[in-house]
């Protein structure tokens, strides 16, 4: 796939380079020959030029020599050349080698008076008609661009009409000067020549730099597929590293979010997919347990076994207390199954805390008492905080964690409960002496299908602080623990007042 990737950019980049060069080439060639001619118009001008203005001497002279009264197409005479003298002919011989292209002298009257050849050897007759109309506007004191001799010379030609002028303005002949557009052609031919080999160049080097650049860009995406590939086999040791500051850095990073994520998880659910089969183990023989006892007592009432009054009480309070004992655990497995329930909803109304941390006390002071253990309330909270929710379910969270604590601590031992205001919570701890957390075990406490294991835990099914973590959560309520070897551990449940 990144090969293809890869073929893909190159070739894109490749044939948008070559559009472009085609579009500049076409563009290019169309303005270079509008220019070229352009140019070569105006050289051809500027040379007519200085062709017709170091004539006018030549002519001046002449027109002095005649008579004032002869016109002057009687000084041209009847034929196409004129008696200058030598000077003229040496003159307009070094004109014909400077113009380097064909030279026509005529009059007003489209008769030829010189011509020179630049560039042609036979020997022309009479100008076309539509050649009057350059010379005219010449003799009107403009410079003239036509390309009407064209059939004259025998191809296509540009021509330039200059009028000799005397001292006094008066024109009296017209420089023609004649170039051939083939000649335009080759100066137009060697340009477009270095613009293919340019252009050619331009490209197999940009080609060059589509390949590295291309490769360069699939480099973090090949890192990234490796990466994804890792991750779909659920190895998530391997790491990403995309030094870009791009989108594809953005993608990178948001990747190893991802791996982040799904390591997390993955622990999560190896740690719950272990915590449920201890807790099914644990279940299993909490639940084996009272339902042996049970049977068991039952055959022998039933078979008769036993006969005297004194025992059959014993088992009947076995029977009884093991009763209990089922029924707890099976009410603790409901009720953490429906608090873990989102579609279960809770009572929310106005409640007062002071009342449910009292009523809370006041039902546990009786089972305090059977290990000599004492309850102590310590509150700097004078006026009554009420918040919204369920009676019963936060009354449950306090029982539970006030239990937890007369469970885990020995006798006489003094169980502190305080409760104060901060800023905008309210703080309630319950703290006992006898026992220690560690910091590995706070972290598995109130996780679901956990249940800690002590010596001095003697009963319980260890569900009780995932349902009082299900019920703080369902109220919105932080629960933390703390523990330390010296003084104990406590419970804080921490109530947002707004």
């Amino acid at each position: 796939m990144k090969n293809k990737l890869t073929r893909k950019l190159i070739l894109y980049f490749s044939l948008t380079l070559l559009l472009f060069s085609v579009v500049i080439g076409i563009a290019f060639s169309t303005l270079f020959s509008k220019q070229t001619v352009t140019i070569h118009t105006e050289e051809m001008t500027r040379r007519a030029t200085v062709i017709a203005e170091t004539l006018n001497d030549y002519f001046t002279e002449e027109e002095t020599t005649n008579d004032s009264s002869s016109s002057m197409h009687g000084m041209m005479g009847s034929g196409s050349s004129m008696k200058m003298g030598m000077g003229y002919s040496s003159f307009l011989k070094f004109m014909d080698q400077f113009a380097m292209d064909d030279i026509w002298i005529v009059d007003e009257n489209a008769d030829t008076i010189t011509v020179g050849h630049g560039m042609h050897s036979k020997e022309y007759g009479e100008l076309p008609d539509n050649a009057r109309d350059v010379i005219k506007k010449v003799y009107t004191g403009k410079t003239a661009t036509s390309d009407a001799f064209s059939n004259v010379i025998g191809e296509p030609t540009v021509t330039v009409g200059v009028p000799i002028k005397n001292n006094n303005g008066a024109v009296l002949a017209v420089v023609l000067l004649h170039s051939a557009i083939s000649s335009v052609h080759k100066e137009e031919k060697q340009g477009f020549l270095l613009l293919f080999i340019s252009i050619l160049i331009a490209w197999i080097i940009g080609l060059l730099l589509s390949i590295l650049l291309s490769k360069k860009f699939i480099a973090p995406i090949n890192k990234m597929s490796h990466f994804t590939e890792e991750l779909v086999i659920e190895n998530y040791d391997e790491s990403l590293n995309i030094d870009t500051n791009d989108e594809i850095g953005q993608l990178g990073e948001k990747l190893t979010i991802l791996k982040n994520r799904l390591a997390k998880a993955k622990f999560q659910r190896e740690n719950r997919e272990q915590a449920q089969k201890n807790f099914l183990s644990t279940i299993s023989h909490e639940l084996r347990t009272p339902v042996t006892v049970i049977r068991g007592s039952l055959e022998s009432l039933n078979d008769g076994l036993i006969d005297q009054p004194e025992k059959i009480e014993q088992y009947y309070q076995q029977l009884l207390a093991e009763s209990i004992v089922l029924e707890r655990l099976i009410n603790d497995l409901l009720e953490l199954s429906r608090l873990e329930n989102s579609e279960f909803t809770i009572t929310m109304e106005s409640v007062s805390i002071n009342d449910i941390l009292s009523d809370s006390l006041r039902s546990l002071r009786l089972k305090s008492s059977e290990k000599e253990q004492q309850l102590q309330l310590h509150t700097s909270v004078e006026q009554p905080i009420i918040v919204n929710g369920d009676y019963g379910r936060i009354r449950q969270l306090f029982v539970i964690l006030i239990e937890n604590a007369l469970k885990f601590s020995p006798k006489n031992a003094i169980i502190s409960v305080q409760s104060k205001v901060e800023t905008d919570n309210m703080i309630i701890s319950i703290h006992n002496p006898g026992s220690y957390i560690s910091q590995e075990e706070q972290k598995k406490i109130f996780q679901r299908f956990h249940q800690a294991r002590s010596k001095e835990q003697l009963d319980g099914t260890g569900l009780g602080l995932a349902i009082a973590k299900e019920i703080a959560e369902r109220h919105h309520f932080g629960l933390d623990v703390s523990s330390d070897k010296k003084s104990g551990t406590t419970f804080f449940v921490r109530i947002p007042l707004k």
